[in-house]
């Protein structure tokens, strides 16, 4: 049995739907509730302490949320954030915007973001979404006719194909990593892949774009390793990294990569719209900002020369990526107040429930039989998302049983040109582990059913 409406008709379905007016009173009503004082490194496997942070989403009991790699669920603190900015700015825009959200303020949330993601303050930049940070890296390269760039067949098209348009516009030559080998999912060891990539490097590659974490398997690759053969040929290196921000404990200095484009609404648990660019400041004058109204070293803005040699819009700062507009305030609010939610629990306890939660739906779903699991089981090479799929049943109708029978909300990733079409399990700090063995018991059930 396979239903079809299911994710379409997600809050029609828990009960009639919610309106503009209930939500508004709804947050009225829960998002002023005092806040629970969650503190910090706390076991992972303290289920009383993490049913708190549990408690601090506001997804209704019934539904499990395990699809936090494509949309994480905002904690309450958060959602409260967004609505007050709302609210200020609609009511007194003018007071807001000079007393609230401002430069100061901004500069504020960037000394925030690079503290917690582990940069300098001048190498990181606020953007939409880690799409527009993969833009900015590789369509900001000053490419020539030849040069080749390395990326993956597992690559999110958000990497893939700002380097197919280089292709298009420049010449350039787009090389392809083939991971859709079985021996990559999941892989033996770290130096599996660190060699494909090696093996795919010429005296004309000119950037290494990859995932800091596969979306479609959670295989974690090994991105210092990676990081450190590109700088050794002179080789830039731009990493996808969408997932880690939120879910592991990041130090993206100690990485060594060039660029990093990561996502807040994800694993972050901020609001839509939000997400950073990392740019090394060892490389910021080698690559364009593609967006862009700040200004040019040597000219005003009407294109007469001036001397002012310190407006120069490839170096100093990577702050001119935040140049192209306006300003949401409430998603600005939202990004802030997460960074505090993850800070007061702390990246490493986080990280460390995040792998425990995994670890244990691997560990359960390896025992069900007919059930095949695509994630290593060596921490270094997996951490939050867990990939699997049941013998003789399709993904997509996986979600949907897991849905209609438990309102467990998981999602499945498929890749046509490489035959890749499995279930993926997003686990983070709003799942308990009463639903992860709800999972477990409801994946077996399936099975259970086509292999009787």
């Amino acid at each position: 049995m396979s239903v079809k409406t299911t994710r379409r008709t997600f809050m029609g379905r828990l009960g009639g739907g919610i309106a503009l007016g209930t939500l508004a009173g709804f947050s009225e009503a829960v998002l002023s509730l005092p806040k629970t004082q969650l503190g910090a490194g706390k076991p992972p496997d303290d289920e009383r302490y993490w049913q708190w942070v549990t408690n601090e989403f506001l997804t209704q009991p019934v539904v499990a949320h395990m699809n936090t790699g494509t949309r994480g669920v905002s904690p309450r603190s958060v959602v409260k954030a967004q609505f007050d900015a709302i609210r200020a700015y609609d009511s007194d825009y003018v007071s807001y915007a000079k007393y609230v959200i401002n430069i100061d303020a901004r500069t504020a949330i960037r000394e925030k973001l690079a503290a917690f993601v582990g940069c300098k303050n001048n190498e990181i930049a606020v953007t939409n979404n880690t799409t527009e940070g993969m833009a900015y890296g590789t369509l900001g390269i000053d490419f020539k006719s030849g040069d080749e760039v390395i990326y993956t067949n597992h690559d999110h098209s958000s990497g893939a194909q700002p380097i197919n348009l280089c292709a298009a516009r420049y010449g350039i030559k787009p090389v392809v990593v083939d991971l859709s080998d079985p021996k990559f999912h999941p892989p033996e060891d770290a130096a599996t892949i660190v060699e494909a990539i090696e093996n795919a490097i010429t005296p004309r590659t000119r950037l290494i774009s990859f995932c800091h974490v596969n979306y479609t398997d959670g295989c974690v690759l090994p991105v210092k390793e990676i990081c450190a053969l590109a700088r050794s040929k002179g080789i830039l290196t731009l990493v996808d990294g969408a997932h880690p921000p939120g879910m592991m404990d990041l130090d993206i200095t100690d990485l060594g990569c060039d660029m990093y484009a990561g996502a807040g609404h994800k694993w972050l648990l901020a609001s839509m719209l939000t997400g950073f660019f990392y740019v090394n400041e060892a490389v910021q004058d080698r690559l364009w900002p593609i967006i862009y109204s700040g200004p040019v070293a040597g000219l005003n803005m009407y294109g007469k020369p001036v001397s002012d040699s310190t407006s120069n819009n490839r170096a100093k700062t990577a702050a001119r990526y935040e140049m192209h507009g306006s300003l949401n305030f409430a998603s600005a609010a939202s990004l802030d107040a997460a960074l505090d939610f993850h800070n007061e629990i702390t990246p490493t306890a986080i990280e460390a429930r995040d792998r425990y939660l995994a670890g244990r739906t691997r560990e359960g779903l390896q025992k069900i039989r007919g059930v095949s699991v695509h994630v290593s089981e060596d921490p270094a090479m997996s951490c939050g998302l867990v990939s699997f799929k049941i013998r003789g049943v399709k993904p997509t109708e996986v979600n949907d049983l897991l849905w209609e029978r438990h309102r467990i909300y998981i999602r499945s990733v498929t890749h046509a040109e490489i035959d890749w079409d499995v279930n993926r399990v997003s686990l983070h700090v709003m799942v308990h582990s009463g639903q992860v063995d709800t999972l477990l018991g409801a994946v077996e059930e399936i099975a259970r059913e086509r292999h009787a």
